[in-house]
């Protein structure tokens, strides 16, 4: 077990966080890339999706609808801002105390859309009055269409058609940016430091020194294999921890690839993202061990096959800081 990484683990920080809630403190600015704006002053002028927006007060009422967000809201100390949630938020990510804020948190009834997500009307969000949505956009919901009705859309920047190179820096910058969103500098920037140490300490002490590695998406059932290029959160995750990934400079985030390429490229290291809930790890990794000629990949004939909740690699939240323990272990197991 990495022990050092162990020992500064996120999800001690969001404990303290979640006790203290109600207590979250204002303080200090710290400067951000995507916010004009300094410290907790308000208008805030910040950027989203490469568009300029203003916040004449620090949001209130917070509509979150993404799995991954609520460790933002955690790590700034902003979740009791939180008045309604769009998606469930799977319990593997997070705490009981932190699930038992989450589940007390009022579900709204959303339509799953063909390409992942969900779909809910403007006017169902209007009827729980948020000042801000936190997620993604959607073929109904824009920043223009809650703009029009007085509601801010923040786009979670890997989900904006533009998406900046994730790296674990963006997500130190993205808790700061909240601290200023929420006027709660003080939490978010310590939190930000935190996170940052724990990074530092992987990084330190990397438990797959020198390892060629690929880190690939699989469809539950087995048709299709995607890889990560370095266009990838998992990219940074895997670098901090040594490896590799023999699949970087594909043009693509995560394109199609065969199991022959796979083959091919012969990694060291497999890490299989999935998101399925009702397939257990081993069945994870029997997607891909099982296919004809994988047995010739040196990870699966060294039993270097890591399955990882997708969460813990991928968008870049404090979850990825979390996911490099997680993987470590697995690595030192």
């Amino acid at each position: 077990m990495n022990t050092n990484l162990s020992a500064f683990r996120l999800r001690t920080v969001a404990l303290v966080l979640v006790v203290a809630l109600v207590a979250s403190a204002c303080g200090g600015g710290d400067d951000s890339p995507t916010a004009a704006a300094q410290g907790d002053s308000f208008p805030l002028t910040f950027t989203n999706c490469d568009r300029e927006f203003t916040l004449d007060a620090a949001p209130e009422r917070v509509m979150l609808m993404e799995a991954a967000a609520p460790s933002l809201l955690f790590a700034a100390g902003a979740m009791d801002r939180v008045i309604a949630r769009i998606e469930d938020f799977p319990e593997e990510y997070y705490t009981a105390e932190e699930l038992d804020v989450l589940e007390a948190i009022p579900a709204l009834v959303a339509e799953a859309t063909s390409t992942g997500g969900v779909e809910i009307s403007v006017e169902e969000i209007i009827a729980h009055d948020p000042d801000i949505v936190i997620g993604y956009d959607t073929a109904t919901l824009t920043h223009d269409t809650l703009g029009d009705v007085g509601i801010q859309l923040y786009v979670m920047p890997p989900f904006c058609d533009n998406p900046p190179l994730p790296s674990f820096e963006s997500i130190l910058d993205e808790v700061r940016l909240y601290g200023q969103l929420f006027g709660t500098t003080e939490v978010a920037n310590a939190n930000a430091a935190a996170l940052e140490a724990a990074v530092a300490a992987a990084a330190d002490a990397p438990v797959a020194e020198g390892k060629t590695a690929a880190a690939l998406y699989v469809t539950s059932d087995g048709s299709a294999i995607y890889a990560y290029s370095s266009l990838g959160m998992v990219h940074p995750l895997m670098e901090a921890l040594g490896m590799t990934n023999v699949f970087a400079e594909l043009s693509e985030r995560v394109p199609e690839v065969s199991i022959e390429e796979v083959i091919g490229r012969d990694p060291e290291i497999l890490i299989l993202l999935y998101d399925d809930f009702g397939l257990t790890p081993d069945e994870i990794s029997e997607l891909v061990t099982e296919l004809r000629g994988a047995s010739s990949i040196t990870a699966v004939a060294d039993g270097a096959v890591y399955p990882l909740l997708f969460n813990w690699a991928e968008p870049p939240t404090p979850l990825v800081v979390e996911g490099l323990s997680v993987l470590s272990d697995q690595i030192t197991e």
